[in-house]
């Protein structure tokens, strides 16, 4: 889930691991920037780098690179697990500020890893992974990360790992990334340019995108003529009484929820003209982020408006 800062990628990607979930998948939900923002949004409040039960069937982890970086050391090198300590620190130090390419790797490669995990019995780990995917500015970088390392990586253990977690990426039987947009116009210009960008630069699937918290239902002439009504002279005073304060807000609010729905339509058709892909709306919740609202959305989803 790609898409800019603030749009609702975290509660999107909580209502996407409900609907895996609940098909009978066993989900593993991915905070790539280790906030915590997506396990609230399935009513967990533990942030960690070890997959952890948020919700039946619906395992969540919080990403860190230095945690992947240790993990990566261990798993293919043997390197003990430790804090962060000389020498193992001044390496790390040079990944995070010297080659950003390998910083992203440990990202995207530690989503590979876990693809990649099997039992004993030799199934998959996870049924389903729903990423939810750092701001615009960083997620092209990070899915582009294998192919750019591959330009650096000549041969040896480490090219044959960035070639098989380049192949994942790239392949859109196996992956594929949803776009996330607001029903205003930057939001929507920014989809519009992440989706050529994550097309030409990272060769990665995309197959749908996201319109949320639109205002899905128009005010009719009715509801309209009935709100002013209740504001004539002649009844205000009566009405005023009866509700306990005057019913000129709503007049307001009528008004506001007419523009909402007006520019989010215009948005929308912005958005279905500019991509070969789906777009879905996604209705306006006026309740707190939380695993309510994950579970409303999802309900959205599954049957779209």
């Amino acid at each position: 889930m790609a898409g800019k800062g603030g749009t609702g990628k975290s509660t999107l990607s909580a209502a996407l691991a409900l609907l895996g979930a609940r098909a009978g998948k066993r989900v593993l939900a991915v905070d790539v920037d280790g906030k915590g923002d997506l396990a609230a949004a399935l009513g967990s409040h533990m942030v960690s780098f070890k997959p952890h039960l948020a919700q039946p069937r619906i395992s969540v982890i919080a990403l860190r690179p230095q945690e992947s970086f240790q993990e990566y050391l261990h798993i293919y090198f043997k390197v003990p697990r430790l804090a962060r300590l000389t020498p193992l620190s001044r390496v790390f130090d040079f990944i995070a500020t010297a080659v950003p390419g390998p910083r992203d790797m440990l990202v995207i490669g530690k989503i590979a890893y876990e693809e990649r995990r099997k039992e004993a019995s030799g199934r998959a780990v996870w049924d389903l992974i729903v990423v939810d995917c750092a701001a615009s500015g960083h997620v092209v970088s990070h899915l582009a990360a294998a192919r750019s390392m591959l330009t650096l990586v000549r041969g040896g253990v480490i090219r044959s790992q960035v070639e098989w977690v380049d192949a994942l990426v790239r392949d859109h039987a196996r992956t594929t990334v949803a776009l996330c947009a607001l029903p205003e116009e930057m939001p929507v210009v920014e989809a519009i340019e992440l989706h050529a960008r994550l097309r030409d630069e990272a060769g990665v699937g995309i197959d749908a995108c996201f319109l949320n918290r639109m205002v899905t239902e128009a005010v009719t002439p009715t509801q309209r003529a009935l709100v002013t009504a209740l504001c004539r002279d002649a009844h205000l005073e009566a009405v005023t009484q009866r509700l306990g304060g005057s019913p000129e807000s709503l007049v307001e609010a009528v008004e506001l929820a007419s523009r909402l729905h007006a520019h989010g339509v215009t948005e929308l058709r912005r958005l279905r003209a500019a991509l070969p892909i789906p777009v879905v709306r996604v209705p306006l919740s006026v309740a707190r982020p939380g695993l309510a609202t994950s579970r409303f959305v999802a309900d959205a989803v599954a049957e779209p408006v």
